[in-house]
């Protein structure tokens, strides 16, 4: 006859259960929660619970929406969680007439892209056409006439050559002018991106130069706008010289 284990060993065959059940359960658990990962992981990611179904598009003027969904590229069906919004605002704002774009998503199935486009402060004519550039001298659209109240910029190059570089230096001096003698400009001209000159509508004319010491230089035109003169060079500050 088989003897019946002792009570010692009863208990330590007991206890031994009790620690493999002890030990198994938080592995149970663990895995548990790795699935439910798994599984939460690809229904965010892959399923249809976040996926993209409507695209809102504000700030549009120049721009048609169709036009900033080809270049935003966004590819249907896709979950929100693995768009780029970043991306996708950077790819937006290649297009010339967009100055700056962000892109938020709205769960569970939308995204926003808002645009904020180039506003045309000046007008550089191309042949029979008018090429609209903005505050930073960024060239952003041609139209066929140049709108009332844009100054007229002339560059010594055509914009696809050097007179990009032209126009940034005019614009650049042109934001370095106080608002009430920015309204008196009638005209902005750049050779070359060294010398920069523009008209005051009183007939004046001032020899700006580079864009740099642009402080400088307003202060000491302030100063010589007073004495009557039909050109003022302030290109060297420190040596201005009226005609």
């Amino acid at each position: 006859m088989s003897r019946a284990p002792s009570s010692e060993t009863a208990s330590f065959q007991a206890w031994r259960r009790a620690r493999g059940r002890r030990l198994v359960r938080p592995a149970l658990v663990a895995a548990a929660v790795v699935v439910l990962l798994g599984v939460g992981a690809w229904v965010a990611l892959y399923s249809s619970a976040f996926s993209l179904r409507t695209v809102t598009i504000e700030g549009l003027a120049r721009l048609s929406k169709q036009q900033v969904l080809d270049r935003a590229a966004l590819p249907a069906g896709r979950s929100l969680l693995r768009l780029d919004p970043a991306a996708i605002a950077a790819r937006v704002e290649r297009l010339p007439p967009v100055a700056a774009a962000t892109v938020t998503r709205r769960w569970p199935h939308g995204l926003l892209i808002k645009v904020t486009e180039r506003h045309a402060v000046a007008a550089v004519a191309t042949g029979s056409d008018w090429m609209l550039v903005d505050i930073h001298g960024v060239a952003f659209a041609t139209v066929a006439a140049s709108p009332t109240g844009l100054v007229p910029l002339h560059v010594g190059e055509s914009m696809a050559g050097g007179g990009t570089a032209e126009a940034r230096s005019a614009l650049a001096v042109y934001r370095a002018l106080s608002p009430v003698l920015r309204r008196q400009v009638v005209e902005l001209r750049a050779t070359s991106p060294a010398s920069v000159s523009f008209q005051l509508s009183n007939g004046r004319e001032v020899v700006w130069g580079s864009p740099t010491d642009n402080a400088r230089k307003l202060a000491v035109l302030r100063a010589l706008l007073p004495r009557h003169a039909v050109r003022y060079d302030v290109s060297a500050p420190g040596v201005a010289v009226t005609s």
